[in-house]
């Protein structure tokens, strides 16, 4: 199987100036077929394929008007083709949007398709040499590409792909049951406890900073140097708010794994709750990147994220006598059930509920091939089942 590497790159001035004649032949050479491709198929009804850009390519840059697109190495231009018809093919499915064109002042990248390796503490890129970088582990396997990006504050990184050994699933632990919120971040129940984790809401800790650097941005003439110099040091505070959310959520997605061995979640619609009035600390909290970082590293190590359906009443829902109670509002912390009156916390008993409808998806999607003992549980999961899909979807009855 595959798995990526991403390190920091630090080249010399010799080496960015080479990068950046390929970032700018890379865009141009995406741009250029763009706009060839889309004006054909007004015309014609017809696209280019990639066979038919690519030999358009080769005439190109023998003509002097375009001599210049022969510094780039050859494998970063081909791939640039190769994108662009994903994209469109995309775009055809329904996949994706509309490509759009490249800007030279956004985020820059390229891919080298071959001749890439580890020379030492560098990668060594074609006409490039060797790359000095920060390489957090030993890679023994061969490389199939390396990414090269340069971010909006000048700093370059590279995401090597390369082939590993495939991971060992004999994983053991417990069966939890998350629920997201803005109060607290994540409210765990392992069948035995509870304990909450507390959101750091990055946004909201640098708006102070970002807000007096947008204002002294706001101040300078449009194209003097001063206001390119600011518009980095906007985006150095924007890299900051990024780097510490994405920094929580690894270690705290890596302490759920390490510690369960079933993760069970509401499927959340982001999208939806984003046009909400609590948009901005929905998109700060990141619940889907926390989703998805849960569940590729459940997967590699033979885990298993399940997701309940988002519609299923979790914090409704009495889980001592399952009475549905309609008249909670989000400003309810804590309440106390009508019908049997028990005290609830509101985010421990939908963990609660969560994990409960969890175990009742993984015992009615099963072959009976295998069983998870997590925690005091016996809960038959088929084997199969695992290794092909890494979350399992079902729509959940609500109980009144």
């Amino acid at each position: 199987m595959f798995n990526v590497l991403k390190v920091r790159l630090y080249p010399n001035k010799e080496q960015q100036v080479a990068l950046a004649k390929n970032f700018g032949c890379c865009r141009f050479v995406w741009n250029y077929y763009l706009n060839k491709t889309t004006t054909q198929y007004q015309e014609t009804g017809k696209r280019l394929s990639y066979c038919d850009m690519a030999k358009n390519l080769t005439q190109l840059k023998k003509l002097d008007e375009y001599s210049w697109l022969q510094e780039a190495t050859a494998g970063t231009l081909q791939q640039s083709l190769r994108n662009l018809e994903t994209a469109f093919k995309n775009f055809f499915d329904h996949r994706a949007r509309f490509p759009k064109f490249k800007s030279k002042h956004n985020k820059q990248s390229i891919r080298y398709p071959e001749s890439c390796s580890i020379k030492g503490n560098g990668v060594k890129l074609p006409k490039l040499g060797i790359v000095k970088a920060k390489l957090t582990k030993t890679i023994s396997c061969q490389i199939k590409s390396v990414t090269v990006s340069k971010t909006s504050t000048d700093k370059y990184f590279a995401a090597i792909l390369f082939e590993t050994e495939e991971f060992n699933n004999a994983k053991t632990g417990k069966i939890s049951g998350i629920d997201l919120g803005l109060t607290s971040f994540v409210t765990v129940f392992d069948g035995e406890k509870y304990y909450k984790v507390d959101p750091i809401k990055p946004t909201r800790k640098y708006a102070k900073r970002l807000r007096r650097r947008q204002q002294s941005l706001s101040r300078k003439n449009l194209g003097s140097n001063n206001r390119k110099k600011q518009v980095k040091r906007v985006a150095r505070v924007h890299e900051k708010i990024t780097n510490t959310r994405l920094d929580f959520l690894h270690k705290l997605s890596r302490k759920f794994v390490d510690e369960n061995q079933v993760i069970v979640a509401e499927n959340l619609c982001i999208k939806g709750l984003a046009r909400t009035k609590l948009a901005k600390s929905i998109l700060d909290a990141g619940f889907g990147m926390l989703l998805n970082l849960l569940s590729y590293k459940l997967e590699r190590e033979g885990g298993k994220l399940v997701e309940v359906d988002r519609f299923f009443p979790s914090t409704k829902l009495c889980n001592c006598c399952k009475f549905k109670n309609d008249s909670l509002n989000l400003s309810v912390r804590e309440w106390v059930c009508p019908n049997c009156q028990n005290h609830h916390d509101r985010d421990e008993n939908a963990a609660k509920n969560i994990r409960e409808e969890g175990l009742r998806i993984l015992s009615t999607n099963t072959d009976g091939q295998s069983v998870f003992q997590a925690c005091g549980e016996g809960v038959r999961l088929g084997g199969a089942s695992v290794k092909k899909q890494s979350s399992v979807k079902q729509e959940s009855p609500v109980t009144a």
